[in-house]
């Protein structure tokens, strides 16, 4: 097995569990080298809003500014925080299309969403257009062969690029998501699933029309913060 981002060969190494189990190995998609470019978030020392990482376990300011603005907050987990490392990830996967790519983190985010014990995940959608040029959605593909329930849907076929707003476009961004089913989320718990928290605005707008649709609780994850 090679590395999924430098192709070095990774050394597969066997522990007489595996030897007498007879059991199917993991497979390592990162070299050790490139995995330690990657600076995991202790959800104990993070924001219990948004993720960030911080000492202590109350609301960031942002998040208290939220908490302000709709009477409740998000309680999102993110798994990485956003270095260059996984910055250049993005672009590979994102933007470059290497679709390859959603096996590297595929296994954790599974596990993390596994933990969190939600009835229903919902994936952050594309838009049409997106979805056209890409090829894909880059949440799904990072969610796997998980069970997803795509009530979500983009209003506009194309919108510009959020890499390429502000922090204060970002955050004064219209409603861009219809609801196909309310019913559908209707008195359960559920877990939107996103790649990048940023300034929490998309997740909060799908927030507000799940709430709406009366679930009984959002919660929300992404690969990085």
């Amino acid at each position: 097995m090679n590395c999924l981002l430098c192709n070095a060969r990774i050394a597969v190494r066997l522990t007489l569990r595996d030897l007498v189990t007879l059991q199917p190995l993991e497979q390592a998609t990162l070299c050790d080298r490139c995995r330690a470019a990657f600076t995991p978030i202790d959800p104990e020392h993070a924001c219990p809003g948004c993720g960030r990482p911080q000492k202590d376990p109350h609301l960031c300011c942002e998040c208290q500014k939220w908490q302000q603005q709709y009477g409740w907050h998000l309680r999102h987990q993110a798994l990485y925080t956003y270095n260059d490392a996984m910055k250049e990830y993005m672009h590979r996967y994102k933007f470059a299309g290497d679709w390859r790519l959603r096996h590297v983190f595929c296994d954790e985010l599974q596990q993390r969403i596994r933990q969190i014990k939600a009835d229903l995940v919902v994936p952050i959608p594309v838009t049409a257009t997106t979805m056209a040029t890409r090829g894909f959605n880059q949440v799904q593909g990072l969610l796997g062969d998980l069970a997803v329930v795509p009530v979500l849907q983009h209003r506009a076929a194309d919108k510009v690029a959020q890499s390429q707003k502000t922090r204060r476009q970002r955050l004064q961004t219209s409603q861009p998501f219809l609801l196909r089913d309310p019913a559908a989320v209707c008195g359960r718990r559920v877990l939107l699933a996103d790649d990048i928290y940023t300034t929490g605005r998309t997740l909060y707008h799908a927030a507000v029309l799940l709430k709406k649709a009366r679930c009984r609780e959002v919660v929300s994850v992404s690969l990085a913060r």
